[in-house]
């Protein structure tokens, strides 16, 4: 792991992968900025759309093992560059626009710190302000008041990243036929995180043995006393198919992959919508996941009109700015709620109208004079002041 790869596992950039993922955080934003009884009111359809956004959630954690296999692991088993040079790079990436994003949010993190019933105690807020700032809150109690309401996704990234140095080049030592056998039973056991509670009550009405229905009661537990347990299945379905990509010997024509993506992409409109409301956790994980992970294959292996303009500049701009949108989309819609409450008293969902292409907008402003700056800059910073103690 601590060699360095050979220049022939640099891959080029996966440009229809980074524009789906502004469409991924554009779905999320979706989901916290409609208000389905507020006015003006959307199309059933959309509405229904937009009350699944959270749902891609699991496309970033999907897509998040797939580009790390994809541009850290050799097709056999090796690591590009060193643990610690991962490490530097994820932190690079992550933390400078986290940091800003909570310094954002700080204001509106003391406000619901004093509303919180019962009231929230100064240990409780100082947990709450150091698991927040390490990383670490996804593993305890996210019902009380949160210092940024997405910030928790990116503590379960982290524990992705803490974990793939060890996992990643495992899984890539393995067969092509084993990565797909741990694919299948990391979705099928992810799946069953969210059903085994209610075939555990199906079952004790059946009279099934008393330590199976417990067995399963506690699975079903695991999401919620361990979040970023409970979704790693995702994380690794993506690195198996990350790494299965890489080896594949032919990729079809063109033509048929945008035919089968469009037809993806019909089917997950399709279920959101026929389905109820707010996709539950099963369908979530058993049917829309392994669907997400047929769209990101199919973009990776191209697909006509330069993905079909997910690969455009413009969206690969929007989808690399996609983070700075996913992190402050929900302070910034809080704001404005609170500004229109006492000044203009407009609809809420024509607020978040306006909202939308403004935090859009910023996003794009933050990644190119903020996001990347600081990127750059943390990655090259150790070696500056190391070649710099060299010299004196």
């Amino acid at each position: 792991m601590a060699s360095s790869p050979s220049p022939t596992l640099r891959r080029p950039a996966l440009d229809a992968c980074t524009g789906l993922r502004f469409f991924a955080a554009l779905s999320v934003v979706g989901y916290h900025f409609y208000c389905p009884p507020c006015e003006p009111s959307a199309p059933v359809f959309l509405g229904r759309l937009l009350e699944a956004g959270f749902t891609t959630v699991s496309l970033f954690f999907v897509l998040s093992g797939f580009i790390l296999a994809y541009n850290y692991l050799g097709e056999r088993g090796g690591f590009m560059g060193t643990a610690w040079d991962f490490y530097r790079a994820r932190f690079a990436r992550i933390y400078p626009i986290y940091l800003l994003a909570l310094v954002v949010d700080l204001p509106l993190f003391i406000h619901f710190l004093h509303l919180a019933q019962p009231a929230a105690t100064p240990t409780e807020a100082a947990r709450i302000s150091v698991t927040t700032l390490t990383l670490t809150q996804s593993w305890f109690d996210l019902s009380r008041p949160t210092w940024n309401i997405l910030a928790w996704t990116l503590s379960i990234e982290a524990f992705f990243y803490a974990v793939f140095p060890f996992l990643g080049p495992w899984l890539a030592r393995q067969s092509s036929r084993r990565l797909l056998g741990v694919a299948v039973g990391a979705w099928l056991v992810g799946t069953m995180n969210f059903i085994s509670g209610e075939l555990a009550s199906m079952l004790s009405t059946h009279g099934a043995p008393q330590l199976v229905v417990q067995a399963l009661r506690v699975w079903s537990l695991l999401p919620e006393s361990a979040l970023p347990v409970g979704r790693l299945h995702e994380f690794v379905m993506g690195i198996c198919l990350g790494l299965l990509f890489c080896r594949r010997t032919s990729q079809g024509s063109q033509g048929w992959r945008t035919v089968g993506l469009l037809a993806t992409c019909a089917v997950i409109a399709a279920v959101i919508i026929w389905l109820p409301p707010k996709p539950s956790a099963g369908v979530q994980m058993g049917v829309l996941v392994p669907l997400f992970a047929v769209c990101i294959w199919l973009l990776a292996c191209g697909v006509s009109g330069n993905g079909l303009t997910l690969g455009t500049r413009l969206l690969v701009r929007l989808g690399g700015a996609s983070y700075a949108l996913y992190l402050l989309h929900g302070s910034m819609m809080n704001y404005a709620l609170a500004l229109n409450t006492r000044t203009l008293a407009l609809p809420h969902n024509l607020v978040a109208l306006l909202v939308a292409p403004l935090a859009v907008a910023l996003s794009l402003l933050l990644f190119h004079r903020v996001e990347e700056p600081a990127r750059h800059w943390l990655r090259k910073a150790p070696r500056a002041v190391a070649k710099s103690a060299a010299i004196g």
